[in-house]
């Protein structure tokens, strides 16, 4: 990493407006391989900061890798105060509403990144998250034909426009959640701009799919993009991208349930999945997935998988939940079923 120099000494090559948070109490293994992978997508004048308790912060701190971009100025580990907890959903609402958040841990910062253990950016997206710089806040939305309003779990948020609405108001505990109870003040404010649902389904992935890729039948021709002109890197090539045509690619994904509910909207086909395993197989690492399929031999008899109940279940068996997005109805899937 190269410093460029000033008047006072090294100048960062990180916008000390722009800052990624990763909260995580439980220590995992997939901490620090998530957040590699995010340091590795998200543009690279962002910086990132983990706050955890003292058993995640130590999980974490014992790759290499995050030493390294800790001593670069990358990341910050930070733990969260003895005061708070995020042990549960209340707790996490609790934090993400306190003002102290985001008017001094976060200082300077005007746009955060939210991130979990349960979400991702797929390096494969052609998009960058700088073209939604322009928003206060963008998330998987909860109503494709909504005004405003998306999950916090993978969230874009604008920090100033947060600390007006904290600064007036307080959430009422074991109310609504963070993301319903702040996108609700954000989008009512004078001059507020959230992103619709429209947009937001090309942000990130939960319960809606959106508009499939489409190719030009000729080579470099440009095509429309949904949100705002230039968010999207490149053309798509007849012959080269064909595996995208029709498929909906949004910029990541959010499951829910730490890695556990997939919605049928987005999962709940063999193609929507063999497709999502292409398109984004990082998405494996937040996903309870079973490798029982794959030990040779009669070995995989006595494989069992740790969720009571699921043994022996692949693609070609669904779970008898079933949810119903737009008319249509899907299956609820586990986590653990493979699309091949």
């Amino acid at each position: 990493m190269h410093f460029n120099h000033g008047a006072e000494g090294p100048i960062s090559p990180y916008n000390i407006s722009k800052v990624a948070l990763l909260i995580e109490n439980r220590p995992n293994p997939i901490l620090a391989p998530l957040m590699l992978h995010f340091m590795s997508v998200v543009p690279p004048d962002w910086r990132f900061r983990f706050m955890g308790s003292p058993e995640s912060v130590k999980s974490l701190n014992q790759s290499r890798s995050i030493r390294d971009a800790v001593d670069m100025g990358k990341l910050d580990l930070t733990f969260i105060p003895t005061n708070m907890t995020t042990g549960s959903q209340e707790e996490i609402s609790r934090f993400l509403t306190t003002l102290w958040l985001y008017e001094v841990v976060l200082q300077p910062a005007e746009w955060l990144l939210v991130f979990q253990t349960d979400s991702m950016i797929c390096a494969n997206s052609r998009q960058t998250l700088n073209s939604w710089l322009e928003y206060d806040w963008v998330g998987a939305p909860w109503n494709p034909n909504g005004r405003f309003g998306g999950n916090g779990g993978l969230s874009l948020r604008r920090v100033s426009k947060i600390v007006d609405v904290l600064k007036h108001q307080n959430r009422i505990p074991n109310t609504e959640p963070e993301d319903v109870w702040l996108t609700d003040r954000l989008g009512h404010r004078p001059g507020a701009k959230l992103a619709n649902g429209t947009a937001s389904l090309t942000f990130s992935g939960e319960m809606y799919g959106g508009d499939g890729e489409r190719i030009s039948p000729s080579q470099g021709t440009k095509i429309k993009v949904p949100h705002k002109e230039g968010s999207v890197a490149g053309d798509l090539i007849k012959g080269v991208d064909d595996w995208r045509e029709g498929f909906y690619e949004p910029m990541g994904y959010h499951t829910g349930g730490s890695g556990e509910t997939l919605h049928g909207g987005i999962w709940g086909t063999p193609a929507m999945r063999a497709h999502i395993w292409n398109y984004c197989p990082e998405v494996k690492m937040m996903l309870k997935m079973d490798a029982a399929k794959y030990v040779p031999g009669e070995c995989h008899n006595s494989w069992k998988r740790m969720e009571p109940g699921w043994e022996g279940i692949y693609d070609d068996v669904v779970r008898q939940d079933t949810e119903i997005i737009d008319g249509v109805e899907y299956p609820m899937l586990p986590a653990g079923l493979m699309p091949w």
